[in-house]
Parts: C-alpha cells; sequence; structure tokens
C-alpha cells in the first residue's frame, strides 16, 4: 500500500485502514529499502560469479535460513517502507546496514545448504561437524582469532563461536562483504584467515557456484500467511496504556542498564532479547503450562519496546545470568497474567 503525499488526510485514512487490515491478507513483494538491498545482495553473489540465489519469503519469526533448505524467511513487517516504519516505532528497527549484514549471514546458510558443503572433508576440518549439538547458550572467548567476528547486529560479535553451522555463515558474510578488506584485517588471524582463503577457493578457483545446485529443497515455514491479527493487533497500537507498564519498565532497568559506559563495548538489550526469543521461548513454555507460544511472543515484544524505548543495554559477557534474570522475571509476569498468582 502507498500512502499519498499529497492529502494529509487521505494519508491517515489509509494508514489507518493498514492498521486494521490482517497480516494474513496483505500482499506482499519486496519494495523501497528491502528491495534495493536483495538487488545489492545479488550484485554481490554476481560479482563473486555465484549463480545460486536463496528463495527469500515474508515469515512471524525471526530472520532465519530454514535447515537444510535454500529458504530464508524474512521478518514481513520489512517488506516495505510504510511496514518498515511501524516496526521501527512500536518493535524493533533495522538499518540499511544490519539488513544486508543479515542477508549475507542467511545467505551463507542457504549455500552451504544447497551444495551441501557441510559434507565435504576439508569443510569439517576447517568448520567442525554439522551434526554437533546446537546450543541455545554458548561459552565464547571474545580474545579469540580462530573465527571472524561479523554479526553486530544482534548484539554479538562472537556468534561464529556458537556453531559450525554459524562459523560458516559468518565466514561467508566477511568474504562476500564488499567493504570487509578481510584479507588485510585477518591476515594475522589463523585460523580464522584460512577458513575465509577456503571459501574464496571454493567459490574461486573451484568455480563451485558457478553452475545451480541439483535437488535443492524449498519451504516457507511460518509464513505470513499464518498471522491472522491485524497489524494494530500484532504490534499492540493504539492500546490503552497497560497497568502493567510500569512494573515492567522498572524490572527491566534492574537487569539492564541505561547507562553508557565509555571503557566496555556495551550492546542493545531489545535486540539482546530479539536474538534469544526462541530461546525465551522455549524456557517459558517449559516453565508456564498455561502459556501459548503466540502469548509469549507478544510478551516478548512487548519486553523489546520498553528496553528500546529506555535505551536499556548490557555487556555481551553478561548474556548468561541475563538470560537467566529474563525468565525468572518472565516467568512472574506471565504467571500473573494467567492470575496464577496475584
Amino acid at each position: 500500500m502507498v500512502l499519498s503525499k499529497k492529502n494529509p488526510r487521505v494519508r491517515e485514512l489509509s494508514f489507518q485502514a493498514l492498521l486494521n487490515k490482517k497480516v494474513c491478507d496483505l500482499e506482499l513483494r519486496s519494495e523501497d529499502t528491502l528491495r534495493e538491498c536483495l538487488i545489492q545482495l545479488r550484485h554481490e553473489l554476481s560479482e563473486k560469479q555465484i549463480e545460486f540465489f536463496p528463495h527469500f519469503y515474508f515469515g512471524d519469526e525471526p530472520w532465519g535460513c530454514i535447515d537444510r533448505t535454500g529458504s530464508v524467511e524474512i521478518p514481513f513487517y520489512l517488506a516495505n517502507n510504510t511496514l518498515r516504519r511501524i516496526g521501527e516505532k512500536y518493535f524493533l528497527s533495522y538499518t540499511k546496514e544490519e539488513i544486508m549484514m543479515i542477508l549475507r549471514h542467511e545467505t551463507g546458510h542457504a549455500i552451504n545448504y544447497a551444495y551441501k558443503l557441510w559434507i565435504r572433508e576439508d569443510w569439517k576440518k576447517l568448520f567442525g561437524k554439522i551434526n554437533k549439538r546446537y546450543p541455545n547458550l554458548y561459552h565464547f572467548n571474545p580474545a579469540s582469532k580462530d573465527f571472524v567476528k561479523y554479526l553486530h547486529y544482534v548484539g554479538h560479535p562472537h556468534y561464529a563461536q556458537k556453531h559450525p553451522d554459524e562459523d560458516f555463515a559468518e565466514t561467508f558474510a566477511v568474504w562476500l562483504d564488499p567493504v570487509s578488506k578481510w584479507k588485510q584485517n585477518y591476515k594475522t588471524w589463523k585460523p580464522a584467515i584460512e577458513k575465509l582463503i577456503y571459501v574464496d577457493f571454493l567459490f574461486g578457483k573451484e568455480k563451485l557456484a558457478q553452475r545451480r545446485p541439483l535437488r535443492v529443497r524449498f519451504t516457507e515455514a511460518s509464513s505470513y500467511k499464518n498471522i491472522i491479527s491485524t497489524i494494530a493487533e500484532y504490534f499492540n497500537i493504539e492500546k490503552k496504556v497497560d497497568p502493567r507498564l510500569k512494573e515492567y519498565t522498572e524490572d527491566l532497568q534492574d537487569i539492564f542498564s541505561s547507562q553508557k559506559d565509555g571503557k566496555r563495548k556495551l550492546i542493545r538489550a531489545d535486540l539482546f532479547i530479539q536474538h534469544f526469543s526462541r530461546y525465551l521461548e522455549e524456557e517459558l513454555v517449559e516453565w508456564i503450562a498455561k502459556a501459548d507460544r503466540h502469548g509469549i511472543r507478544k510478551y516478548l515484544r512487548e519486553l523489546q519496546t520498553i528496553c528500546a524505548l529506555n535505551n536499556l543495554q548490557l555487556h555481551p559477557d553478561q548474556t548468561t545470568e541475563k538470560l537467566v534474570e529474563l525468565v525468572i522475571v518472565s516467568t512472574y509476569h506471565l504467571l500473573k497474567r494467567l492470575k496464577v498468582i496475584k
């Protein structure tokens, strides 16, 4: 939907009509900023002579490449700038640079699956075995030079240390990024530079991706077409002031900090919650018998909004303790919602 720039009244009516429309009834296609990003991604792949382009679709869940497929899920509210501005105001914002970083990372996953790179012995030697247990929480060494550092958008530049699959996706993203200067920036980082050289070999000398892969599986799990809420309901827009808001805000301020620390690089609490949303959801479902996943996701979005409005932050080294505190506080809040406790 394109909003009129000429008549403010028409623009407001169009905006209200959009808010009252069910998400599943939207006819979405990549427009505006997202379209520019996808065009740029295709150009970057073409420059590296990579023929394969993932299947991108709009979904309800956070970003992600569906395991062992060539399909990448993009949050539906990034489809165009109108929806993106609503998302920025009531939920979560992404810069164009952050969208590009995520697209490169998820494309790394899709290419790994499409060409079945993980079954190669040379891949396993550098990155490890892909069937290694995938952890929700993981310990990392911030001083390690064995891994690249890339996904700052999640507030965690050490994401490559999580799992061999993420290690490859992060390495691929750094290699693909035209401004990463990986040869210069990682020349003394071993084996990180060895992994980058390997990726460069696969798509350079070996010319692996100059042909389209065969038998790639595609899917559209968690499609936005399954969201029956209106846009206003999805983002809790024009809702009366919730008396619980003050309590939530105070508890989040106790967990996170609003103070800047010039000596330490802090990360945004709203992005932190999004990054660990699936982990938090699973923990809360386990602890709260009567809670439904939709309600938990809605609650977590509320927490993200509060964190963003209050500029709450944390240090990456506090990941485990802050997740524990969030689970405890969230369990208490959700049980009160269900009136299990007073």
